[in-house]
């Protein structure tokens, strides 16, 4: 959860932050050259697709019966990533979390040894097992946890089990440079020291997250996109004048009170947020210092001189900070609240993987951008293992299943540009969107075919290229052998129409018994045949999306969290004939 005020905090400065998450993939393309490498709070994604219900009850989980819904949402948010060919990885949470979070008590009760021999400890299990044993007894406990492991290890997607919070691997992920953003909604990933964030990812054009099961989650979704709201500290820093990284967003989170503490008495979020950020007297600065070097063990009489030295000075100050006179308020009961040095121990150096096995980022593994693991993916086994949780608004599993995995890889198919590509693959147009009226994306209208052996057999061949899919431009590279080959193929010319009167239509036996039944002048054979219409052979083509083509509007056989749509389609779009003079 962390702390709520952070956002608040920051809320002016994300006004603008707000973007379509094509675009976004596709601008991070363009100037860096390569696609976005994520983390991603695995926690916050099973509470949002439905697994865990109440994200303040953690124990309560979906059942077997109802776990068919989070499972469909879940495989929808990896197509979305895999479509866009983006790398990314699920973080989870293990059992190494501090044992007194969100069980304060009282918090200068707790052992002050407790964090040095619980990391001893660590260190010790991991040098002798290479991992920490808590985490498989816990986890595979859950099943839930172990639905969520078969649909990834199903699918070839790899994953990192965390040893304590799953935010804090996500932060040491991005703060090493491994990744350059962490998916959550958790500012706890600030206060571990992660400097970019993507949050809210939802089909929200404003900064709403996706909710799982809470009532907003039940509202109308205003666009067909995903969205996500960018959070870069560094971009924020240099734009105000106002301190937010990551010592101050600590300092400010332990004052207001987050999962480790209840929060200094008295401190609201202003007052916390103007200590926070002050810089004569520095106090985030000096928190900083008597904890951050984990070899050098802070005393407690060096922790309550801080805390006395900083009241004094509200005391001293209050006006001047605070618009108002505190002095007589800020007595003895203030220093109430502080977090244990054994809390704070966990804020500055939470519990880590000791040595992070980086074969997760293995091309092998399909999450990866670029990867072609998909080819060793075995369909068979993974249409078996979805298809046993009847997931519900699938209305044609098999079609479903289908179109997910073909959408899922086409990117990765498209950018082989091997030989065979266009015997699988056609550029057929291009079209500038307005997403939500509000952001151009120019895209590539792609017309493809099963490009996957398992998905070949039973084609009737009756469309050659039946499913349609709109890749954003900045994603394919302007030479490739596509876009080579369309701009070298001339355009068909097509006539304007002219304006002229339609004369009315007429067949053969209407000239027969007009030309017999009167004595009329006989017709010229000039206007015989004006007279005659000739109706083209209607041309059907299948597989047309929104605009041309069913396949390229979002898949409304997938359900958004409580936003189930069920739409047959299968239906072929209405024919329109044309008279041709």
């Amino acid at each position: 959860m962390g702390v709520p005020q952070i956002w608040e905090l920051l809320r002016p400065y994300l006004q603008d932050k707000r973007v379509p998450l094509k675009k976004f993939v596709s601008d991070f393309k363009f100037s860096h050259g390569r696609s976005p490498r994520i983390a991603i709070d695995g926690y916050s994604w099973l509470f949002e697709c439905g697994f865990i219900l109440n994200q303040e009850t953690p124990g309560k989980y979906a059942s077997h019966g109802t776990i068919g819904k989070a499972v469909l949402n879940f495989v929808y948010r990896l197509k979305e990533l895999l479509a866009l060919n983006i790398t990314f990885i699920l973080v989870f949470d293990g059992s190494m979390k501090p044992s007194f979070k969100k069980n304060f008590g009282s918090p200068l009760s707790c052992a002050e040894d407790d964090y040095w021999s619980t990391w001893n400890s660590h260190m010790e299990i991991h040098e002798r097992n290479g991992h920490c044993l808590k985490i498989m007894l816990d986890s595979e406990g859950l099943h839930f946890m172990q639905v969520v492991k078969g649909v990834l290890g199903s699918m070839r997607i790899s994953y990192v089990e965390a040893c304590g919070e799953g935010e804090a691997q996500c932060a040491w992920l991005q703060r090493n440079g491994h990744v350059d953003y962490v998916l959550t909604n958790d500012s706890d990933a600030l206060v571990f020291g992660a400097t970019r964030l993507l949050r809210n990812y939802s089909k929200f054009t404003n900064d709403l997250g996706a909710t799982g099961n809470s009532p907003l989650g039940k509202q109308r979704s205003s666009s067909k996109d995903l969205f996500v709201t960018v959070v870069d500290l560094d971009q924020l820093n240099s734009a105000t004048n106002d301190r937010y990284n990551w010592w101050s967003l600590l300092f400010f989170s332990v004052l207001l009170g987050a999962d480790y503490n209840q929060g200094v008495k008295g401190m609201g979020k202003v007052k916390a947020a103007k200590l926070a950020q002050l810089q004569d007297p520095d106090f985030a600065q000096r928190f900083r210092d008597m904890f951050a070097d984990l070899r050098r063990r802070p005393q407690l009489s060096e922790y309550q001189n801080f805390q006395q030295e900083l009241t004094e000075f509200c005391k001293d100050h209050s006006v001047e900070l605070f618009d108002r006179n505190y002095r007589a308020m800020l007595g003895e009961l203030s220093l109430e609240g502080w977090p244990s040095l054994n809390a704070i121990m966990y804020y500055f150096h939470p519990i880590l993987i000791p040595q992070m096995d980086f074969q997760v980022f293995d091309k092998s593994n399909v999450n990866i951008s670029g990867s072609n693991g998909y080819k060793e993916i075995n369909f068979l086994q993974l249409q078996a293992y979805l298809g046993d949780f009847r997931l519900p608004a699938v209305t044609n599993f098999e079609k479903w299943f289908t179109e997910t995995i073909l959408d899922s890889f086409l990117l990765r198919r498209l950018l082989s540009q091997d030989r065979n590509l266009t015997d699988y693959v056609q550029i057929v147009d291009q079209r500038t969107f307005e997403i939500s009226g509000k952001w151009p994306l120019s895209c590539w209208k792609i017309k493809y075919k099963p490009y996957i052996l398992f998905f070949q057999v039973g084609e009737s061949g009756r469309n050659s290229f039946p499913y349609t899919m709109w890749i954003p431009q900045g994603l394919i590279p302007q030479d490739h052998i596509l876009i080579t080959k369309r701009k070298r193929t001339p355009k068909s010319k097509t006539p304007s129409p002219s304006k002229s009167k339609i004369s009315p239509q007429k067949n053969t036996l209407d000239s027969f018994l007009k030309k017999h039944a009167s004595p009329v002048k006989d017709f010229s054979p000039a206007k015989k045949i004006d007279d005659q219409v000739t109706l083209e052979p209607v041309k059907k083509r299948l597989f047309v999306d929104s605009n041309d083509s069913s396949n390229d509007s979002e898949d409304d056989s997938l359900v958004i969290l409580d936003e189930i749509t069920l739409k047959d389609n299968s239906s072929l779009s209405t024919w329109k004939k044309r008279r041709q003079k």
